[in-house]
């Protein structure tokens, strides 16, 4: 039988998975269910809030039951890593975490302070084999990966290849139509930067297009999703709304304007540059290469009777389906070493760091710290002052990074669970990293 047909034989089904091999596939699902899997931080930290939503495009029915141990997740779990040491202050927090009846395997914080070094960890990085959570271990790091992205676009903005006023409609006229959302009022660079464009987000709209969770998503494909559905505003600059579609046209643009993609721009300006060895930019790959931590969600409302659906192995889902909106592979140490390179100026002139930061607009519905985005970056207002940074939700994976201006107060929290379901606030991780940024060593 082909998959076409196992797929067609389960007819209307509502939340159902069937097996096509050795892969799982939905075919539809009930439409009084508002579950998201990649929201890719929509509206600052509004990815744990979980908004809900039409069943998110991926619906994704968890293709591909992988073994969970498909690549090992190697490191000592001892007071001591190869980046700092652990805190009882961190580790109390991260305990909590994890703790009965949180659904998360695992957690970590890592903190830094000038040159002090700290972290807790509790849990596991891989439940099937038991390793221990690290903060040494690889992530998938989501939306994270935009203000790597938007680091890029305005590097070449430093180099007079690109203005913030310069259109979409006017660098990338083929994809203009008549039929689609660049028809309307012209979109600039800087729009696309702060999401303020009203671009609808294509991330809503993969649902009929999904097949299994390692299929491949050509960028192509996306940004035509993005771009079929009308503007959820008409006018853009006049109100902030969080869209993956605009870092997909920033791509296409960086693309363009370099004759390079995306991947090779950030390794040449970015990755060696700063001695990122950790950090990768896949997107055909689904398995992450050496030492890792496995991502869990809860797809129990999808997949009812897979096995523990609460905490679902999805490690391997395709990058492909983020690419530079939340494609980047990298760790804690990385992360921290690109924000505080980025905000101590090793990356972009004064000027265009200081655009960055304060050429803001309030994030006007999402949850609090965040209450302004800049040009690739949010702007939290923590109990110690404002911080600098980006959050990140993949599947199975959460993660925040905060950054005081000059890059000397850092912290990096990360948990390998999420939930489709629109289940609230995880509080205890909500908590862990506000308290772990602001507090001071154990």
């Amino acid at each position: 039988m082909s998959n076409d047909q196992a797929l067609d034989g389960i007819g209307d089904l509502p939340l159902a998975g069937v097996m096509v091999g050795n892969s799982w596939h939905v075919r539809t699902v009930s439409r009084a269910i508002t579950v998201r899997l990649y929201c890719h931080q929509r509206g600052a930290l509004a990815m744990i809030r979980r908004r809900s939503t039409r069943l998110l495009g991926l619906g994704i029915a968890l293709a591909l039951l992988l073994p969970s141990g498909m690549a090992t997740a190697g490191q000592a779990s001892g007071g001591q890593t190869a980046g700092g040491r652990r805190d009882p202050a961190l580790q109390a927090l991260v305990d909590q975490v994890v703790a009965d009846p949180n659904p998360n395997p695992g957690a970590f914080l890592r903190a830094r302070r000038g040159s002090d070094d700290r972290f807790g960890a509790a849990g596991v990085a891989d439940r099937s084999a038991g390793t221990p959570m690290a903060p040494d271990l690889k992530i998938r790091a989501g939306s994270v990966t935009k203000t790597f992205t938007a680091t890029v676009v305005l590097q070449l903005v430093a180099e007079h290849r690109l203005r913030l006023d310069d259109t979409v409609q006017s660098l990338l006229p083929d994809q203009v139509r008549t039929d689609n959302a660049l028809s309307g009022a012209p979109i600039t660079i800087r729009q696309l930067l702060n999401h303020t464009s009203g671009l609808y987000d294509y991330i809503d709209g993969l649902l009929p297009h999904f097949r299994r969770l390692d299929q491949y998503w050509p960028r192509d494909q996306l940004i035509s999703i993005g771009l079929a559905q009308p503007r959820y505003f008409p006018a853009p600059g006049t109100r902030f709304r969080y869209s993956n579609t605009n870092y997909l046209l920033l791509d296409l643009v960086v693309e363009r304007i370099t004759d390079r993609d995306l991947r090779t721009n950030l390794e040449r300006r970015v990755f060696a540059p700063l001695g990122l060895r950790d950090t990768s930019y896949p997107l055909a790959k689904t398995v992450i290469d050496g030492a890792h931590v496995h991502g869990y969600a809860d797809v129990s409302l999808l997949l009812p009777n897979a096995p523990d659906p609460t905490r679902f192995d999805v490690t391997a889902f395709s990058p492909s389906e983020a690419g530079a909106s939340g494609a980047l592979v990298t760790t804690a140490a990385d992360i921290a070493r690109f924000f505080r390179a980025l905000l101590q100026g090793r990356l972009l002139p004064p000027e265009l760091l200081r655009r960055m930061l304060t050429d803001t607009v309030p994030t006007t519905g999402s949850a609090p710290p965040a209450v302004a985005y800049g040009l690739g970056v949010y702007v939290y207002a923590t109990g110690c002052g404002r911080a600098y940074g980006h959050g990140g939700s993949a599947l199975g994976y959460l993660t925040f990074a905060l950054n005081s201006r000059d890059g000397r107060d850092q912290l990096v929290a990360h948990t390998n669970w999420n939930s489709f379901a629109d289940t609230g606030i995880d509080e205890d991780f909500w908590a862990a990293f506000q308290r772990g940024y602001c507090g001071r060593p154990g």
